[in-house]
């Protein structure tokens, strides 16, 4: 298992705190790339998205999957169920 800094771990958790209380739903993607530019660790994206979805699970939450450089989605949430338009 990879081995995270505190801090990074901390703004992590915080981010996709973050991301439900804003959205209802956690962009895995999205979050590993904010983190990876805000933190110089050698730390690949795919590692920061493993810990991005276990954190994710476990909040119970809903997860998608859009990397930031892809065209933005519309995305309408309601308790219970997201629809991409």
């Amino acid at each position: 298992m990879r081995r995270f800094s505190t801090n990074l771990l901390q703004e992590l958790r915080a981010a996709v705190g973050r991301a439900l209380e804003r959205d209802g739903l956690v962009n895995v993607p999205a979050i590993a790339w904010e983190m990876k530019a805000r933190f110089p660790e050698d730390i690949s994206i795919a590692e920061l998205e493993a810990e991005v979805m276990a954190l994710g699970m476990a909040f119970n939450a809903a997860m998608f999957f859009h990397r930031p450089e892809m065209a933005r989605q519309d995305l309408v949430c309601s308790r219970g169920s997201a629809t991409i338009h």
